[in-house]
């Protein structure tokens, strides 16, 4: 992943160029990032300080940028789904990113079947090649939820993070959510 533009070096360039785009000093940066001071954010962006997946997250929540906060999951691979980040542009429009989650829809439907079948004719100790186009294209729900979710909130104002805590309160009532002991056995395996 050196040669790619999705790496560390080019984070500080990224963080510099979010948080003029959003009209924020150095100064004040640095006081969002929970009072630290111009200096501490001139050396993020001159690429002198330590970068870590926390303060990168912190400060691309403070300039509203979603799509560079996946960017950050990506780099330091925090997550096993996290995926190169989507294309701001594409998430300007909430119109066309519904548009585009019914059509992901109705794509990951027909590659449920294909891989419902191949489930189907799986046995024990023997099974084909996994069906990666048609997983593939359910993933790709993942990404277009992303792009309705990130267009919702530049167009509309959607709190994500309201919606995410919303979401997580209900799946614990309903016990979908992992639960507590869950939690420590998951740490202690």
């Amino acid at each position: 992943m050196a040669n790619s533009p999705y790496n560390v070096a080019n984070l500080s360039k990224w963080m510099h160029m979010k948080r003029k785009e959003i009209g924020l000093s150095q100064y004040s940066m640095g006081q969002l990032l929970g009072g630290r001071d111009q200096k501490y954010v001139s050396n993020i962006e001159n690429g002198i300080a330590t970068l870590t997946p926390e303060i990168c997250i912190r400060w691309f929540e403070v300039c509203g940028a979603y799509e560079h906060i996946d960017l950050v999951h990506y780099i330091f691979k925090l997550h096993p789904m996290a995926a190169a980040p989507i294309n701001p542009a594409l998430n300007d429009c909430a119109h066309k990113a519904l548009i585009n989650l019914v059509q992901e829809m109705k794509d990951a439907q027909k590659a449920i079947g294909e891989l419902a079948e191949w489930l189907n004719n799986t046995r024990p100790g023997k099974h084909g090649e996994l069906p990666m186009q048609a997983i593939k294209q359910i993933y790709d729900l993942t990404q277009a939820n992303k792009t309705l979710m990130y267009s919702m909130a530049r167009e509309f104002g959607l709190k994500i993070t309201d919606l995410t805590e919303k979401w997580s309160k209900k799946a614990i009532v309903a016990e979908v959510a992992m639960h507590k002991r869950q939690d420590r056995e998951a740490v202690l395996a």
